[in-house]
């Protein structure tokens, strides 16, 4: 192994050994609860039956086949399986991105590992993480004219998740940019690729409704999208450089517009790669301004695209390589071997101790057997956050919760009232009044805690992570 080659698989092995540690969320709960539901019933949901605030409503289950995958690797191997099923799919995104990039080897580790490494605080077992690899993988084939898989590619999107719309206006983006280079050039290989991308376009516009959702999926999307900004939900937020996260996508978006201003002749007279790939990341930087949670989608296209407006002849400077007057240092290929297998062989050993010793940032059993016994045993109504109820809706099936981020079967009405409530805008008296609320399930630090204490309510459990309390007289 040579020590490019070398250094290119540490790379990977960074990123294989932070994916197969990405944690548990609220969400990965409720997805599973919904994947045993279909796979033992045989149908998607589509009505309520996990709440009581909402039962018997239509939900609008668009992340199906999603809950199906999510829960056959779990029913065949638990959370690890489970984790180490989506760090594949992470790992899959990293290849595309190494893959899709140009230049020297240093230059494509260099896009991956900046390109994966702006996106690994998303790194979850959620769908988002199909949709970072969906999106590179339309990319690759948007770039490479390999056009006709891209209908079957929507038609799985559309029913695993959401980012499919992401994946829309990629296409229609990229499409729109063929149209431009024909009517440029005139060329008859530009006219067939704008030709052939509009008829692929209308196909994968088609396919994508081929979910339960039917023609009501583009609609359905809009209007969810709508209610999460109402809500004001932390992810859904506007990316502005008021923390990390929003000064890093910033930069980003930043360097991406210099280098597309700075590049700009030698990008007109670029073969079609470098406009496919400028046009994905023109296109889903609105949407990373938009709302925090589509950076990671960004990011994983600015990276290789980035590489394909420096263009195949850039090299990286000092210290990223030799000089040029620099004599060649003898390689030493099986100390870079052993070197190599060493560390990927470190890193899995702690991956495996992870999950013997069931390592809590992996969040797979977030409630400890007494605070669920204490929730289990409170039969009065529960009232728990708009962050809780996906936990609940697994680890105590028989209890229906109060509300939960699927968010989609709740009237919007409700869902303000219940966000006020959360936080602390409005009194809870009369919310919990109207539903007949006697125990309450929420995170240990939260302020509400000690509000309904202060109120005469009972402490049934409290540990580090959660508090389960009561109302006087009920439970």
């Amino acid at each position: 192994m040579t020590f490019q080659a070398m250094a290119v698989g540490l790379v990977f092995v960074v990123i294989g050994f932070r994916a197969l540690v990405s944690p548990a969320q609220n969400d990965t709960f409720w997805h599973l609860r919904a994947g045993a539901d279909i796979w033992h019933g045989g149908h998607v949901p589509t009505t309520d039956s996990y709440s009581y605030t909402a039962a018997g409503l239509p939900w609008p289950d668009h992340e199906w086949l999603w809950q199906a995958f999510s829960y056959g690797w779990y029913r065949l191997g638990g959370f690890p399986l489970l984790t180490v099923a989506v760090a594949a799919l992470i790992l899959l995104t990293a290849l595309l991105v190494y893959r899709l990039s140009i230049g020297a080897p240093a230059l494509r580790a260099l896009a991956v590992a900046l390109g994966m490494t702006l996106t690994s605080p998303v790194w979850a077992l959620r769908p988002q993480i199909a949709t970072m690899l969906a999106i590179v993988l339309l990319a690759a084939w948007l770039a490479r004219g390999r056009f006709w898989p891209i209908p079957l590619l929507f038609l799985v999107w559309a029913n695993v998740h959401g980012g499919v719309a992401l994946g829309g206006l990629v296409l229609v983006s990229v499409t729109a940019t063929a149209a431009l280079r024909w009517a440029r050039t005139r060329a008859a290989v530009d006219r067939r690729r704008a030709l052939t991308l509009a008829a692929v376009s209308l196909l994968a516009g088609l396919a994508t409704c081929a979910t339960p959702l039917g023609v009501h999926i583009f609609s359905f999307v809009w209007d969810s999208t709508a209610r999460l900004y109402a809500l004001h939900i932390s992810e859904w937020r506007p990316t502005w450089p008021d923390n990390t996260a929003g000064v890093i996508f910033w930069l980003a978006a930043l360097a991406v517009v210099v280098l597309l201003v700075r590049r700009r002749r030698a990008l007109a007279a670029a073969p079609w790669p470098a406009w496919a790939l400028t046009a994905a990341t023109l296109a889903l930087m609105g949407p990373a301004f938009r709302s925090l949670r589509n950076f990671a989608p960004f990011a994983v296209v600015a990276a290789p695209a980035a590489t394909h407006l420096l263009g195949a002849e850039f090299r990286l400077p000092r210290p990223f390589r030799r000089g040029p007057g620099a004599a060649a240092s003898p390689d030493h290929p099986r100390v870079n071997l052993a070197l190599f297998a060493g560390l990927a062989a470190l890193a899995l050993a702690l991956v495996a101790g992870a999950y013997a010793v069931r390592w809590p940032w992996l969040a797979w059993q977030p409630i400890r057997p007494a605070t669920l016994a204490a929730v289990e045993s409170c039969r009065a109504p529960l009232f728990n956050h708009y962050d809780d109820g996906g936990v609940l809706i697994w680890f105590a099936p028989d209890r229906p919760v109060f509300v939960d981020s699927r968010q989609d079967p709740y009237p919007l009405p409700f869902m303000l009232d219940a966000i006020a409530v959360e936080r602390g805008d409005q009194p809870y008296q009369p919310l919990f009044a109207r539903w007949g609320i006697g125990c309450a399930f929420l995170k240990s630090k939260s302020k509400m805690v000690e509000r309904l204490r202060a109120d005469g309510w009972q402490l049934r459990a409290r540990d580090a992570d959660w508090a389960v309390l009561s109302a006087p007289g009920r439970g």
